[in-house]
């Protein structure tokens, strides 16, 4: 890795997150990190970015790979075995080359356990994923979205000051 920033303590319950790559990792003060089960995985290209912002917590299991860029805001809430990939890996057709298209998941936004958050989407503020969704496309502030594609099921009630937990 090129570049890991810290801004405060991080703590890890059980096997910390293997991190792969030469892009920039910053994780914000107080970020959690949990790993029994299955262990984190994070790919970072060399022109990629991650960023997880304070106090968001990481579960067991996730896989992050931020070809470009990932952000995760802050008092985040991410379930196990959750998928976000800015990219799409390899090119479909031929000559099409990799597409990749940044990932924004806003504050105290929670995704639920085996989610898929693909390239492109944002994520905004206080909204909540359902367990097992596979989020195509964006997904407004104080939404609740579930399924497969994810669809907006209904607001979320949160203040401004709200913080999850």
């Amino acid at each position: 890795m090129r570049g890991i920033k810290i801004a405060d303590r991080i703590s890890v319950l059980g096997t910390p997150p293997h991190i792969a790559g030469k892009g920039r990792i910053e994780f914000g003060s107080l970020v959690s990190f949990r790993g029994f089960g299955s262990r984190s995985w994070f790919h970072v290209s060399s022109k990629g970015k991650l960023s997880i912002g304070s106090r968001s917590f990481i579960n067991s299991g996730v896989m992050i790979d931020a070809a470009l860029r990932v952000s995760i805001g802050k008092n985040c809430l991410i379930g196990d075995c959750v998928v976000i990939q800015d990219s799409n890996y390899h090119e479909i057709d031929e000559g099409s080359g990799v597409k990749t298209k940044a990932v924004l998941i806003g504050d105290n936004v929670w995704i639920g356990r085996n989610s898929i958050i693909l390239p492109g989407v944002e994520v905004g503020d206080h909204s909540v994923i359902g367990a097992g969704s596979v989020v195509t496309k964006s997904v407004p502030p104080r939404s609740l979205a579930a399924g497969n594609p994810a669809r907006i099921l209904r607001e979320v009630v949160a203040s401004p000051d709200y913080i999850r937990t």
